[in-house]
């Protein structure tokens, strides 16, 4: 079992990946995260090989020495299944931390994941647009930055939405 170094690391590179799937975060970060990973004693072929990539090499010719990496260090598959939500955790990980504002980690699921991204994702690119249209509507900043905080407790705890943006499908 890995230490807590090793695994902060470990999280650090799969939210890395997350990201630059999604054309959030560079190659470089990517590289960056599998550095420090072998810095935390996580080690594996592939994340060596990784570590010592160029980050400027292509996103096809790093894509699958990147899932190579996550399999040999078992890694949840859904950083590579499903992006979007692997990116989105990885942004209110960071918004739960208080490295993001609710407003800015919804304004990042609209710009990355939009209207027409996963289902599961649309409560916090609907944030977005409650937060541009919040002087026309019946709630408040601090009722959506309430609501950001529940919704993104329930998304990181894999639980049901409590359904806050449902005033917006209504039409406020």
């Amino acid at each position: 079992m890995p230490d807590r170094a090793g695994a902060d690391a470990t999280e650090q590179l799969s939210d890395a990946v997350a990201l630059w799937r999604v054309e959030a975060a560079s190659a470089s970060d990517v590289v960056d995260a599998a550095v420090n990973c072998l810095v935390a004693n996580v080690d594996s072929p592939a994340l060596r090989e990784l570590a010592g990539e160029s980050p400027r090499e292509s996103r096809f010719n790093l894509d699958p020495l990147v899932d190579q990496a996550l399999d040999e260090l078992g890694i949840d598959r859904v950083t590579i299944a499903n992006p979007q939500r692997a990116a989105l955790t990885a942004v209110l990980k960071r918004y739960k931390r208080g490295e993001l504002t609710a407003s800015a980690a919804a304004q990042w699921a609209h710009t990355y994941i939009g209207h027409n991204g996963d289902d599961a994702c649309q409560i916090f690119v609907d944030f977005d647009d409650m937060y541009d249209t919040v002087d026309y509507a019946s709630y408040t900043v601090a009722d959506l930055d309430e609501w950001m905080a529940e919704e993104s407790d329930a998304f990181l705890a894999g639980r049901a939405s409590p359904g806050r943006t449902d005033i917006w499908r209504r039409g406020f």
